[in-house]
């Protein structure tokens, strides 16, 4: 558990979740997939270089979103709007635009990630 093809099948799963979930109308739980599926995407690249940012999960999502602004500076504002989105949706949640923008910031990192690498999460 914890290496590439395990979160790599993690990301997957939650984006299809999250498009599901948005498909149905239920917002409030668009905005966790989404970023249970970048934060899986994102172990998944970092398992690449032996980096475990799950097994220290009071650190974990400072950690990964440092790496991943460091790495990848250019997704920096989706990263933030992702993030910021996500209380919003998961405490107000009948927000379709709101979910609909997640979702397309969900898809930006994920199509930068793998023009970058070469990887798919799609």
């Amino acid at each position: 558990m914890g290496d590439f093809r395990h979160h790599s099948k993690l990301a997957e799963e939650k984006r299809a979740a999250a498009i599901e979930e948005y498909n149905r109308r239920r917002y409030t739980v668009v905005g966790d997939l989404a970023i249970k599926c970048v934060e899986q995407a994102i172990d998944a690249l970092a398992s690449e270089e032996n980096l475990h940012f799950h097994i220290n999960p009071r650190s974990a999502h400072a950690n990964r979103i440092n790496w991943i602004k460091k790495k990848f500076p250019q997704l920096s504002g989706y990263i933030d709007m992702l993030w910021g989105a996500y209380g919003t949706l998961g405490y107000e949640g009948e927000d379709g635009d709101r979910a609909k923008k997640v979702l397309e910031a969900m898809e930006v990192i994920l199509s930068e990630f793998e023009r970058e690498t070469g990887i798919r999460f799609k």
